[in-house]
């Protein structure tokens, strides 16, 4: 609630109380003959001005007092000093008004009185309702009626229309038993006076009765022009024609999970001690939202296909024009051609939507889970079923495949018995074969192998002497080789001072230093010359 509207003690003024809030601050100050009282921090606005205030701060959650609707209502409080005033200047001449010129409340009155003498009696008007849901829970219930261009999406006219509380306690009951409830983007017939308020000038309807006859008329055509396009397309029965996959326990579930309805499926579920694999997307199951939002949980549904056996859209009760909302042309194509089976729990037996029409249906969610619970049981038993006819049919072969084996098994040691004889005879004489030949056969290798040893003894001792002998030449040339016997016999051995042995003059030069080794002794000298001999 955002601030309060009462009446003052004098009857003359309206008390506005609110929380400062810059918004509302400028709204009252739009109010004509407003003051801010200081001691009560409270707006007063003159009671002329009743219905403009109501009106404009009801739209921001003001609480009203219920003899302020009163006043506004017509049907309690004081009288408007500016009524009050007007009434009086209308006794005058008119000539002396024009003359004096006319007030805005002279002028008003002067409207009101052309438009009641213009409209005696009450009028029908057909219209669609919008601004009714956020004002439903007021006494007094302010929304608009309009008119749509051919297109459906612009706005033709609009007026404003009032409910009373008196009128609302009246109409409102008596349509929901006929299987209407009120509610924004429906089309309504209704009974109403027409009237304007002085203290702002406002055209309005003052609605007296609703007609559900025509609303719940023009939502049955809507509903059978869906499915002519349906039927004219082929795909009236796409879904509701799909098999039902046994068991099915993957389910797929539409609906609020805030809902009543699922809350009642939900229990009824568990109850069963069934082990079903349930996934819920939740949507609006009412209002503007339930379009797109079912159209995009069809949609995951589709790109999820294989996961799932069966798709649920569950709403529970609800008035014709509550559930009307599952009248659309999207939402219904949508289902036809949805690749799951769907069935539907979204209203009372006696109430069918389009969805009802054209996929599996049942009357209620706790009648949908209670059928997939009996889809369940139902396979069971068939299982069971076939489960004793197969065990049936597996007694009656074991037994038949016993005989036939017994029989075989008879014939089969006889053939074996006959066979053992024959092989275990055969294997006797090959064995004694195998014996005298394998005798024959160790005699001949015995002899080859002592005449290899023979010739491998002989081999041996000549290779033994030819190495001896090899090494014993050897030996010789070492001697002979050896650098200090080369010494010995007066040759000189040169090498330079890092220890490199000298062969040829033609590495040394002069000023090298070079180490000479003797028989008896070492000589280190410098080079002096080179002296090369050529061929």
């Amino acid at each position: 609630m955002s601030g309060t509207i009462e009446l003052d003690r004098d009857g003359k003024h309206l008390l506005v109380g609110f929380p400062y809030r810059e918004d509302l601050v400028d709204e009252v100050r739009n109010m004509p003959g407003r003051r801010f009282d200081r001691g009560s921090k409270m707006w007063r606005v003159p009671i002329a001005h009743a219905e403009l205030v109501v009106t404009t701060f009801m739209k921001h959650g003001f609480e009203v007092a219920g003899d302020v609707m009163g006043v506004v209502a017509g049907t309690g409080g004081a009288p408007p000093a500016a009524e009050s005033t007007a009434t009086e200047k209308e006794a005058e001449p008119e000539k002396e008004e024009e003359s004096a010129g006319l007030t805005i409340s002279q002028l008003n009155e002067r409207a009101r009185s052309a438009l009641r003498a213009a409209f005696p009696r009450r009028v029908t008007v057909i219209g669609e309702v919008v601004d009714f849901d956020k004002n439903r829970d007021r006494s007094h219930i302010f929304f608009s009626l309009v008119e749509k261009d051919a297109s459906g999406r612009k706005l033709a006219a609009t007026v404003d229309a009032a409910l009373f509380e008196r009128t609302a306690k009246r109409v409102l009951p008596a349509i929901e038993q006929k299987g209407m409830s009120l509610r924004d983007g429906i089309q309504i017939m209704v009974e109403a006076r027409v009237d304007l308020y002085p203290a702002n000038g406002r055209f309005q309807l003052i609605i007296e009765d609703i007609k559900p006859e025509f609303t719940l008329g023009k939502l049955a055509l809507s509903r059978e022009q869906i499915l002519a396009e349906l039927r004219e397309a082929g795909i009236d029965q796409q879904n509701a024609m799909l098999p039902w996959p046994l068991p099915t326990l993957r389910i797929g579930v539409l609906t609020s999970p805030t809902s009543d309805g699922w809350n009642d499926f939900l229990k009824h579920i568990e109850s069963s001690g069934i082990g079903f694999d349930m996934s819920i997307y939740p949507v609006r199951v009412q209002g503007e939202q339930l379009k797109p939002t079912m159209l995009t949980a069809l949609e995951w549904f589709e790109q999820h296909h294989e996961h799932f056996d069966v798709l649920c859209i569950l709403r529970g009760g609800g008035s014709k024009t509550d559930l009307a909302w599952f009248d659309d042309r999207d939402v219904a194509f949508a289902v036809a051609k949805h690749p799951v089976k769907v069935v539907c729990g979204i209203g009372h037996e006696r109430d069918k939507s389009v969805l009802d029409e054209i996929a599996a249906s049942q009357k209620t969610p706790t009648a949908v889970a209670g059928f997939l619970v009996g889809q369940v049981e139902a396979a069971r038993e068939v299982v069971v079923e076939q489960s004793q006819r197969l065990r049936e049919f597996a007694r009656a072969r074991v037994a038949t495949e016993l005989t036939r084996l017994s029989e075989a098994a008879h014939g089969f040691r006889r053939v074996v018995h006959g066979r053992i004889v024959r092989e275990r005879t055969q294997l006797e004489s090959a064995a004694k074969r195998l014996a005298a030949s394998t005798t024959g056969r160790v005699f001949g290798e015995q002899r080859q192998l002592h005449t290899a040893v023979g010739r491998l003894q002989r081999a041996t001792e000549a290779r033994f002497l030819r190495e001896t002998a090899r090494l014993d030449t050897q030996e010789t040339r070492r001697r002979l080789l050896d650098p200090a016997k080369i010494l010995q016999r007066g040759y000189a051995m040169v090498k330079t001072a890092d220890g490199r042995i000298v062969t040829e003059a033609g590495r040394l030069k002069a000023g090298d230093k070079i180490d000479v080794a003797l028989r008896d002794g070492r000589a280190r000298s410098v080079v002096e010359d080179i002296q090369l001999e050529t061929d």
